[in-house]
């Protein structure tokens, strides 16, 4: 079963002890037994979760507040998980003080074993998410032990890993159990390749979601003239090989996908009234091509006739 619940925090003089011990008690429920410690006496905090019985996508923002779990907490309240943190907004700390803490900024992302000492701090206004999955749907991956990691999410495949968590976020409520558990299998799967520094997609999954962002580039920037398969690979930080192996897999190359792209919007244009006034040569230059001849030539093999012919 897919569930959603959630749970907002404001606290007064006059609510502030139960707000802020409801607060706690979700902070139990989420990371197991932990010590909780709030920072101000005016604390504001927002949280939602979304859960079937494999895994768990929390999104929250907070005030400044301290977590603890200690050896105790693990003794008393195990797990068996680990915790995808993926700030999105304010700095996070891990360790037992901010100076000699590990920093993780937006951008970045840290998997942390549960079942071990914890601290974890932020400040004012902190948004993030965390993804709880498994121990066993980790450990295949990599290879016993498994120890805490963190990895740059701001390009390449841990980006594509840490969108995927976003957009779970945003569809939350359209989605079914099997979309839930499915998308955060192919996220695990994500980010846990970029964690062991092996850049090749893990399934054809793996491979769908890199395709539609090579896509969603090409497409945003095809009438660049600058755009190519380098300036592609460097734009979404993965090798030209690596986007190459992946685009061949669906029988094509980036060289092909930016030159059809740019095609169909010429084409576009070509039978649009708007372009009426403007010439063959200067459409071909607005989506990017730099030679007339080369264009005639390309659009005459894709559609089988003159740029000319889809003006009259």
């Amino acid at each position: 079963m897919y569930r959603i619940d959630s749970l907002t925090t404001s606290t007064d003089r006059r609510r502030q002890r139960a707000e802020k011990d409801a607060w706690r008690e979700w902070c139990n429920h989420v990371h197991g037994a932990i010590d909780v410690g709030l920072g101000t006496d005016h604390y504001n905090g927002a949280v939602t979760r979304q859960q079937t019985s494999r895994y768990q996508l929390v999104s929250w923002r907070a005030d400044t507040e301290r977590l603890t779990r200690h050896r105790r907490h693990v003794r008393a309240d195990p797990r068996g998980v680990f915790e995808f943190v993926v700030p999105l907004r304010g700095s996070l700390y891990l360790g037992e003080d901010e100076p000699g803490a590990t920093t993780l900024a937006p951008g970045s992302i840290a998997m942390v074993p549960i079942d071990q000492r914890l601290s974890f701090a932020h400040g004012d206004g902190s948004v993030a998410l965390s993804m709880i999955v498994p121990y066993e749907r980790v450990e295949h991956r990599f290879g016993l032990p498994v120890a805490a990691g963190i990895i740059r999410s701001d390009s390449g495949i841990a980006k594509v890993g840490r969108d995927l968590l976003v957009g779970l976020v945003r569809q939350r409520d359209s989605l079914t159990a099997a979309d839930f558990d499915t998308a955060c299998e192919h996220a695990t799967d994500l980010i846990c390749r970029g964690l062991s520094g092996d850049p090749q997609p893990v399934d054809a999954a793996g491979t769908d979601l890199i395709h539609e962002q090579v896509l969603r580039y090409v497409r945003e920037h095809a009438t660049d003239p600058q755009l190519t398969v380098r300036s592609l690979a460097v734009a979404l930080g993965w090798s030209r090989r690596h986007i190459q192996a992946v685009l061949a897999r669906r029988g094509t190359t980036a060289i092909d996908l930016i030159r059809n792209e740019r095609l169909d919007l010429a084409r576009s244009r070509l039978a649009s009234p708007r372009f009426a006034g403007r010439t063959i040569a200067s459409i071909a230059h607005s989506v990017g091509f730099t030679s007339p001849s080369a264009f005639s030539h390309a659009f005459r093999q894709r559609f089988g006739c003159p740029p000319r012919d889809v003006r009259r």
